[in-house]
């Protein structure tokens, strides 16, 4: 590969050339929250589906995305798919993957987890992914395991904070807001505790965005370990704008719901339709307090990526990544910061930077060319012409009709 200007370049016997006058060349697209085998039955973690899998890469490749991460999924199946990409048998973005998500609390003890964690190693995963209900000492226990077999963790925490996270040793964290009890102020703690109880999780969150205290000893703990470890987090804001204002015709009627396939809109109906009308009307009140919340990561200096935690109610394939790069925009992050984060941040995460990630001579040819600048206003990053992967040109509008789906909505 060479890089330099037009008039350095050495044409080699061989090479096509191909004139993009006018056009904008990015790194390809990183989704580090992209859960690509899709399920059918995604609440009881059953009924994987494997047509609608490949279709869904395909539909990725075309929005510029070149490298994913599967962060929980089936562990045969996954492993699987990774390896058909891997082998050329599949068309789709470069994939890791994770295993079933390990969701214990006290009950369970810590040698349990490390022989679920061999388990998984033994299947074959590349990420451990510990969830909601793990305490730090499970936490621990889970990336000790982990370490010892080469793999990293993933976290989606709640029990345990982010501070305390990075301190057992996690690799990587999912979700810009935890909703930890232990984040709120002392005197709110138990009236959170009793909203999960009356409302439920997902709408006692609005009442943990309208109560924390984004300058308490607790958050910034937890902002600036993130931030001083280098622990990569994937905040996710268009899977929690898609809740909190989940009645904005923006996502409801959004334009780029044709390039889902049916299978993953069916697995959509009825969504909030529980809510009434002034859940949503706090949601959106207190939405500014989660782009506060990303933007003070930022500013710290954490290793922000941009996952879209697809395929969440609302969250479009593909789409739903470009959502996320505008999200962060709206957080006060500049567009071309945002374009460093979707690139290079997520390379870095993965530990792929020596091989993509940005532009440069020696590296894996994973481009997206735009037909206008980024930088000048992020969702440009739309208005995707051609897409490399490993340096194989690829048509959006090709890729999208072998998927058998709709345009990109431009």
């Amino acid at each position: 590969m060479q890089v330099a200007r037009t008039q350095d370049v050495s044409i080699l016997p061989g090479w096509r050339v191909q004139r993009l006058h006018g056009s904008f060349v990015l790194p390809g697209l990183f989704d580090t929250h992209a859960h690509v085998t899709f399920l059918r039955e995604p609440n009881t973690f059953s009924g994987y589906d494997a047509a609608t899998s490949e279709r869904i890469l395909k539909i990725l490749l075309a929005h510029g995305i070149t490298t994913i991460l599967n962060p929980a999924a089936p562990e045969e199946p996954a492993v699987q798919l990774r390896d058909a990409i891997a082998a050329g048998q599949v068309l789709g973005p470069r994939m890791l993957t994770a295993g079933p998500p390990i969701n214990w609390s006290e009950e369970k003890t810590p040698d349990q987890v490390r022989a679920e964690v061999n388990r998984q190693a033994d299947a074959g995963v590349d990420y451990i992914k510990v969830y909601a209900r793990m305490p730090p000492s499970l936490v621990r226990a889970a990336t000790d395991a982990a370490h010892a077999r080469g793999l990293r963790v993933v976290g989606h925490l709640q029990a345990t904070s982010p501070e305390e996270a990075v301190a057992a040793g996690i690799d990587a964290i999912t979700h810009g807001a935890t909703w930890t009890t232990g984040l709120l102020p002392e005197e709110r703690r138990n009236a959170y505790l009793k909203r999960q109880q009356q409302v439920g999780f997902m709408r006692s969150r609005i009442d943990w965005l309208n109560w924390i205290d984004l300058d308490s000893a607790q958050v910034q703990g937890s902002i600036q370990a993130v931030a001083r470890s280098r622990t990569p987090l994937d905040p996710t804001l268009i899977a929690y704008v898609t809740k909190f204002r989940g009645r904005d015709p923006r996502y409801r009627n959004s334009p780029y719901l044709d390039v889902a396939p049916r299978e993953v809109l069916a697995t959509w109906d009825g969504w909030l339709d529980d809510w009434p009308d002034e859940e949503f009307a706090r949601g959106a009140a207190a939405w500014p307090r989660m782009l506060e919340l990303v933007k003070r990561y930022y500013d710290a200096g954490a290793l922000l990526t941009t996952g879209s935690d697809f395929p969440n109610p609302y969250v479009i394939p593909g789409a739903g990544l470009h959502d996320e790069m505008e999200l962060l925009v709206q957080a006060g992050i500049p567009p071309a910061e945002v374009i460093r984060i979707a690139t290079r941040n997520g390379a870095e995460s993965l530990r792929l930077l020596g091989e993509t990630g940005t532009v440069a001579v020696g590296k894996r040819a994973d481009l997206v060319v735009l037909g206008a600048d980024p930088t000048a206003d992020i969702n440009n990053v739309r208005k995707i012409k051609i897409v490399f992967l490993g340096g194989r040109e690829y048509s959006p509008v090709e890729l999208l009709e072998q998927a058998g789906v709709g345009s990109l909505g431009h």
